[in-house]
Order: C-alpha cells, then sequence, then structure tokens
C-alpha cells in the first residue's frame, strides 16, 4: 500500500513538471510572437512607401513681369542739316560729292550774286572817305585851338570845327556798320559745314539758279547716331529719359546699347521717342534696326514650364502638394515664358506651394506621393 502511494506521488508529480515546461514554451513563444511582430511594422511601412509614386517638386514663386517690347526704326544722325544761302543767285562752284566727309568751317559751295560784291566795295569806300574827312578835320580843330589860345580867332570857329568832326565821327560808326553788314553778305556766297559731316544728298548743281534758304546739301553728323520710333500713348507713359536699351539690326544678331534721350507727347495717339545709339562704331546711317524696351510691371505667379500639364492645350493644370504630399489639381491660364519659368494666374495657388515638375503622368487628383529630394 505504501508502495502504491508513493509511486502516485511520484505520477503527479511527473505531471506538474511537465505543466510547467509546456507553460514555459508557450510563454518563450508568445514572446517570440511579439518581438517578431515589432520587427515587421517598420518594414511594412517601409513597403507601403516604396509604392508610394515618386515625383520631384518646385515651388511657386513670385517674380517682377518684365514686358519686351520690339519697335522698328531707321538708324539716322543725330545732327542734321540742309544748309542754304541767305541771298539768291547762281551756284557758281560746288567743293563736295556724295558721301564725302568734311569738317566744321569747310566751305561746300560758292554762290555768285552780282549785286552783293559791289555793295561791298561801296561800303568800304565810303569808310575809307570818312576816315580821310575825319583826319582833315582833326587838324583843322588843332589850328583853330592853337590860334584861339594866342586869340588869332574866335571861339565860334573852334566850336563850329569841334561839332563837325563830332558828327563826321557818328557817320563814321554809321558807315563801320553798313561795312560790316556788306562783308557778312559777302561772306554768306560760301556755304560753310556747321559742324563735322558727312555729304548725304547733293541737292543743286553747278549752274543752277537758287533762291534764298534753298538747300544745297544733305548732311549728317558722325558723332552720333540714333533712332526715332512711335510707341503707343500709353507704353510712352512708362518710359523714362534716360532709359537703357537694345538696338539690334534687322539682319544681324549683334546688339548696340542706347538710351531714351526724348519722349513726345501723343495724347491719345502715337508718341515720337528718341533713342541714343551709345556705341562706336554704331550702325550705318539708313539701317533697318529694331529697338527692345524692357518694362517692369507688377509681380506674378511663375512656376516651372515642365509644372504645366498640356500647356498649349484648352485647360492646362499643375499638380500642386498639400501639407502631406497629397496631390491636388490647379487649373492655371499660362502667362509669358521666362528663362524656363512661366507665369500663371490660378485662384487656388499661391507663392510658396509646391507644384509636381516630374512624374505627373500616373498621377491622379487625391493621390499620395513620394517627394524625392
Amino acid at each position: 500500500m505504501r508502495r502504491g502511494w508513493r509511486e502516485g506521488h511520484e505520477r503527479q508529480k511527473g505531471g506538474v513538471k511537465q505543466a510547467g515546461r509546456a507553460g514555459l514554451a508557450l510563454l518563450l513563444m508568445l514572446s517570440a510572437g511579439a518581438l517578431m511582430g515589432c520587427d515587421r511594422a517598420p518594414a511594412q511601412e517601409e513597403r507601403v512607401e516604396q509604392l508610394l509614386p515618386s515625383v520631384r517638386s518646385e515651388t511657386v514663386r513670385l517674380a517682377e513681369d518684365e514686358s519686351r517690347y520690339q519697335l522698328p526704326g531707321v538708324v539716322r544722325a543725330r545732327e542734321r542739316a540742309a544748309p542754304a544761302f541767305l541771298h539768291g543767285g547762281v551756284l557758281r562752284d560746288r567743293h563736295v560729292v556724295h558721301g564725302q566727309r568734311v569738317e566744321r568751317g569747310e566751305p561746300l559751295a560758292i554762290l555768285h550774286n552780282p549785286a552783293l560784291a559791289p555793295a561791298l566795295a561801296a561800303a568800304e569806300a565810303r569808310v575809307r572817305e570818312l576816315d580821310a574827312n575825319l583826319s582833315r578835320l582833326g587838324r583843322d580843330v588843332e589850328r583853330a585851338r592853337l590860334l584861339r589860345e594866342r586869340n588869332l580867332s574866335a571861339e565860334e570857329e573852334l566850336d563850329r570845327l569841334r561839332a563837325e568832326r563830332e558828327a563826321l565821327a557818328q557817320a563814321r560808326e554809321q558807315a563801320l556798320a553798313q561795312r560790316d553788314e556788306a562783308r557778312a553778305q559777302h561772306d554768306e556766297l560760301v556755304l560753310r559745314a556747321p559742324f563735322a559731316a558727312e555729304v548725304t544728298d547733293l541737292k543743286v548743281e553747278p549752274g543752277d539758279f537758287v533762291t534764298a534758304g534753298q538747300p544745297i546739301v544733305q548732311l549728317a553728323g558722325i558723332a552720333e547716331r540714333e533712332v526715332a520710333i512711335r510707341v503707343p500713348a500709353s507704353l510712352a507713359a512708362r518710359l523714362e529719359s534716360g532709359q537703357q536699351v537694345s538696338v539690334v539690326p534687322a539682319f544681324g544678331a549683334q546688339r548696340f546699347p542706347g538710351r531714351v534721350a526724348h519722349i513726345g507727347r501723343a495724347g491719345e495717339a502715337m508718341a515720337p521717342v528718341i533713342v541714343v545709339i551709345d556705341a562706336t562704331p554704331a550702325p550705318a546711317l539708313g539701317e533697318a534696326v529694331r529697338v527692345q524696351l524692357m518694362l517692369n510691371g507688377p509681380s506674378v505667379m511663375q512656376v516651372p514650364l515642365m509644372a504645366v500639364v498640356d500647356p498649349a492645350g484648352s485647360a492646362p493644370y499643375v499638380l500642386a502638394l498639400t501639407q502631406d504630399d497629397t496631390v491636388r489639381r490647379v487649373p492655371v491660364t499660362p502667362g509669358r515664358l521666362n528663362g524656363g519659368w512661366v507665369s500663371v494666374s490660378a485662384e487656388a495657388l499661391g507663392p510658396d506651394d509646391r507644384v509636381v515638375t516630374a512624374g505627373q503622368g500616373r498621377l491622379e487628383d487625391g493621390m499620395r506621393v513620394r517627394v524625392l529630394p
């Protein structure tokens, strides 16, 4: 009987040991499962990140709207003249030819007027006559003064001679003025260049009769070049004197610096504007050019051209990103392109918003994406 109780007791102890081992094994399995679950969550999240579409983005920026205008014109000399004679007559000689360069004061042509040379000769003779009479009266006055000092002549005689000498001196002054006028008119028979220039046209041939004020030659100064353009009144109001511009030949790629020198008034019509070319050498006279004006306007939003989907279509748009990198479709109206950036207007887009610039092809509105650095 004691042996039976001992055997039962031994069997009971063995069952407890087996139950403890099973519980310990179960606890170890639960702990391992929990550890495996903790390790699996980041891996799953990483796999989810890898499944999101990858895109690149740029930030919307504000920039000044720069408008460019090109206006046609023709290069001309800033100094221009059409010299003419003050008197009529026959063109006797012409000393220049077409295209010749002349310096200031160089004779251009000579006029023959038979009335001016005799008038000068008569004026000079009148001055010489008065000089001789004045010299004679001077001697008479000195002789009368000596006689009066010796009380050999009357005081009235001396006064008469002095008055006659004074009147003759006044007449001489008038004769000198007439002689200078006749000489100046005679000098006008020689037409001279008013400044250093190039002869661009010949108006009269030697032997032709010309009237007073009739142009003889056409001169263009060689110092500076300019271009005359006409701009709308609204555009002229935005120009400033001294503003820098560019002058480009119509059949060339070279650019010449220029500046606005004069802005005319036009009311509601076209306003004349003069642009001076600040370059040496400058374009040739008569060359057709384009004047490029750059005017700054109000600030506009700009996005990269790559961000605009279907920019030439009927419904262009951009894909903007929210804070959690979710795509939202924003319709835009594209404007002027400048250096890879295009100005846009959109109600639901503002500065500092992000827009997708690469990877738009497989995106839809509301889709979440992964933004590459």
